[in-house]
């Protein structure tokens, strides 16, 4: 049996993962949040000082500093997406 998801934003993807991405330099953006696409390896490390970009993460970064209440509302797809039949 085959399905077809339709993905309109990466949120829709079971290929993401929201992950912790606090502010290190604004103690109110502590609870700061990132979109990663698990299909990716991250290979941006070190580009920013958001944890997100840390070594430690592995993921491709979708997104990054997002704050919590507007993760639900995020509709975007990267060109770098595997998922987009080219």
């Amino acid at each position: 049996m085959e399905v077809n998801i339709k993905i309109n934003s990466c949120i829709n993807c079971p290929f993401h993962k929201v992950i912790n991405d606090p502010d290190p330099d604004d103690w109110f953006c502590d609870d700061d949040m990132a979109i990663v696409c698990t299909k990716l390896p991250n290979d941006e490390i070190g580009k920013f000082d958001s944890p997100a970009y840390f070594s430690r993460q592995k993921f491709k970064v979708v997104s990054s500093g997002i704050r919590p209440h507007h993760v639900s509302s995020f509709n975007y797809i990267p060109e770098f997406c595997p998922e987009i039949k080219q």
